[in-house]
């Protein structure tokens, strides 16, 4: 079909009308909440449709490219009946299932490139289909889910064309040990990383004659690949390897990248690895591994390019000693480097990656130092002792890890080159204004900041308008003091903030509203008084305001923020009820959600100070020693996605609700040190996860539940301690439940 121009001389080729079809019946699958496919609907000439290609001279449609266009539902293979379709690139969407409505023996000869990766809830549980596809020579079904697919190794036999096969995270048990050969022996690359392998290798891996890239990593395998000349990628990182790295390594003489780690590796490294010539990039790791690295495990190196040692491993190498390579990133975690920065790294002029955490460096050149480090991208020192004052330095790299060390002086000017900068856990010492009000912050591009654990002193400076962008801000356990200035409420992308066990003090008056992003806010262990802060964006998920001096009632306010997964008004001086309409936070009753932010915090929870590594893995409502009072509303336990509940050391008075059973997930819970009187409802025995229960110092009675959790109680479990009244224990089910009463014997449990 043609498109005629006005003057009869030009004409416009359109799509063929079967490929249209084609393409319209799986859309007809597709759910496009992104509305990225627009064109499909308003445009009749499917050429022109965003990711179709078509060839220029017969208008077929010879390509698909709809890669990361946020795509949902079916995949419809009908697609394969274009039928000069070679190319099929579906990867990086969320599609979830996938049909094959056509002739099974049908041929589509003309695929070769078909990639359906990264659609990580597909499940497909027969791959007969790929028969057909008989020219087919690029295949990619990573992170598919294909564990009820027991003839996938059959399926990709009869593909003697195929160069690339990529079934990383596939779920697949079973690599067919005992076959020798296989049809597809002209494969070039091999990915199986991520499956569940068990310890033997195929026979038929041994035979691939054409292969230059295997990758084993993230399996179960412990016997080693020790032959195939031509390869030149192999990885064999996380698997089940005993013993030593053996010699035989250094063999496979084309290898230009490899990979090798194991927790049950130990020795040293083989001296062999020196003569690969060709390496490019060496990655070893293993805790277990030891021994002491010489010239020679580098001896012809001279291609290297990254070279990561993640081992305990020690370096005797000559002071005077250049490297026959020049590295572009280097990792030596966990290594013994120190206690001097290694002479031999200056050499390296063309580093943009530094990793040498945990290396046992205790001191530096400082001059030849930083100006090495000056153009590194990425710097890491961290976990060291490394002793140096930074009151002159700026730093200029865009990635900065300097925590666990013992820097002081003042904090460092940073250029406008960083993004992220941890100087947590140090010595610095000084005001914190020469690092946020200097001229040369005023131009940053600063995402993350953390400056806390250091010795930092005076008030908070009022600069912070120069520092809008800042997504992630850290300056927890110093000894900062004074207001907070009005300009903390300026940021625009802050989405966490952690100013804990500081002096910090006075009304906590910040309007935070429109900080739209904010989801974390940490002001526990200071001074601050007045009401409790409620203008708090919509999106506020943690907001841990502890041990203050806030007082009056528990705002309605707080109810309104839909997304809390957690709330710590702990030690201050509240008052009053709690409100009932605390039931309307859906993130802590019915709704689940599963955002996660892997920074670390410490929470008061089953009965101690406990340290999280992720906060989106909790919902906890912390509401004791304060001075609230009434019953405790039915509403409370109407919160089923709390995993902790504290109310102890209120005033709170009346009886347990029955609706208590309902917080299924409960794993803590304390009423202790209140009023409480009645009968402890027999429905909280079916809190299966319960591990830690306080009741203690209340006026209950009748009998301790029994049920679930609780019927491992009997008179012999129980003690007496305390000098004020009578306070009973037991351990069952590897949880603590504690009961009592404030008065000896005014309690009056019975136990059956």
């Amino acid at each position: 079909m043609f498109n005629r121009g006005a003057c009869g001389t030009s004409f416009h080729l359109l799509c063929n009308e079967k490929d249209r079809s084609a393409l319209q019946i799986f859309k007809l699958g597709v759910v496009n909440h992104s509305n990225k496919l627009p064109s499909w609907s308003s445009q009749q000439d499917c050429c022109s449709w965003k990711g179709v290609h078509c060839d220029n001279t017969t208008g077929r449609v010879t390509r698909l490219d709809l890669k990361q266009q946020y795509l949902e539902g079916e995949i419809n293979l009908s697609l394969f009946q274009i039928q000069f379709l070679s190319y099929l690139d579906l990867s990086l969407n969320g599609f979830t299932s996938l049909s094959a409505p056509f002739d099974a023996h049908a041929s589509f000869s003309n695929v070769q490139f078909l990639d359906l990766s990264f659609n990580d809830d597909l499940h497909v549980d027969n791959l007969h289909w790929l028969n057909q596809l008989s020219s087919l020579k690029y295949l990619n079904l990573s992170e598919i889910n294909l564990q009820n697919e027991s003839n996938w190794f059959q399926s990709m036999q009869l593909h003697p064309s195929l160069l690339e096969l990529r079934l990383a995270s596939c779920h697949l048990t079973n690599i067919n040990p005992s076959i020798k050969f296989v049809n597809f022996s002209s494969l070039l690359s091999l990915d199986l990383s991520g499956n569940h392998f068990g310890s033997e290798l195929p026979y038929w891996l041994f035979n691939l004659s054409s292969i230059s890239s295997i990758d084993l990593s993230f399996n179960f395998l412990n016997e080693w690949l020790g032959q195939h000349e031509k390869l030149q990628y192999l990885g064999l990182s996380e698997n089940m390897f005993d013993g030593s790295i053996p010699s035989s390594i250094g063999n496979l003489s084309s290898l230009v990248d490899l990979s090798i780690s194991s927790s049950s590796l130990n020795g040293s490294l083989p001296t062999s690895l020196g003569q690969l010539f060709n390496l490019k990039s060496l990655f070893i790791g293993g805790e277990s591994l030891s021994g002491v690295l010489h010239e020679n495990h580098f001896t012809k190196m001279s291609n290297l390019e990254a070279l990561v040692l993640n081992a305990p491993f020690s370096f005797d190498l000559a002071s005077d000693w250049i490297p026959p390579f020049q590295l572009e990133g280097i990792s030596l975690s966990n290594s013994n480097l120190g206690p001097k920065f290694p002479e031999w790294l200056y050499t390296q002029h063309s580093l943009v990656y530094l990793e040498v955490p945990n290396s046992s460096i205790s001191s530096i050149n400082g001059d030849m130092f930083w100006r090495f480090v000056a153009n590194i991208t990425q710097l890491n020192i961290s976990k060291n002792k490394i002793t140096a004052d930074l009151t002159n330095i700026t730093l200029n790299s865009q990635l900065i890890f300097m925590d666990h060390n013992n820097f002081t002086g003042g904090l460092p000017h940073i250029s406008a080159n960083v993004i992220y900068l941890d100087l947590s856990r140090n010595s610095f010492y000084g005001p914190i204004s020469p690092l946020f009000c200097h001229k040369l912050g005023r131009e940053n591009n600063l995402d993350y900041l953390d400056i806390s654990f250091n010795l930092l002193t005076g008030g908070v400076p009022d600069c912070w308008e120069y520092w809008k962008g800042l997504s992630f801000l850290f300056m927890e356990s110093n000894m900062l003091t004074g207001e907070l200035p009005p300009s903390m409420a300026s940021f625009i992308d802050l989405i966490a903030l952690d100013l804990h066990n500081n002096s910090l003090s006075g009304h906590f008056t910040l309007d935070l509203s429109n900080i739209t992003n904010l989801e974390f806010i940490n002001i526990k262990q200071n001074n601050f008084s007045g009401t409790v802060p409620t203008k708090m964006p919509r999106a506020m998920e943690v907001m841990l305001l502890g041990s203050n001096q806030f007082e009056g009632n528990i705002p309605t306010q707080l109810c309104n923020l839909s997304s809390l997964i957690q709330l710590d008004l702990f030690q201050n001086k509240l008052s009053g009820p709690i409100p009932s309409c605390i039931s309307g936070i859906p993130s802590m009753g019915g709704e689940q959600r599963t955002s996660h932010y892997p920074f670390e915090f410490n929470l008061y929870n089953k009965g101690q100070e406990l340290e999280y590594e992720d906060y989106g893995l909790l919902r906890t409502l912390d509401l004791s020693f304060n001075n609230l009072s009434g019953e405790i509303p039915a509403q409370v336990f109407s919160l089923i996605q709390l995993q902790s509940l504290n109310l102890s050391r209120n005033h709170f008075t009346g009886k347990i609700s029955r609706e208590i059973g309902s917080m299924k997930n409960l794993e803590s819970l304390d009423l202790s040190s209140n009023e409480l009187y009645g009968e402890i409802p027999g429905s909280i025995s079916s809190i299966s996860f319960l591990s830690f229960l306080n009741l203690s110092y209340n006026n209950f009675t009748g009998q301790i539940p029994v049920g679930t959790q609780l019927q491992t109680m009997n008179a012999s479990s129980f003690w007496d301690f305390g000098a004020f009244g009578v306070l009973y224990s037991l351990t069952g089910h590897g949880g603590m439940y504690i009961f009592g009463s404030l008065i000896m014997l005014q309690t009056n449990f019975s136990v059956t």
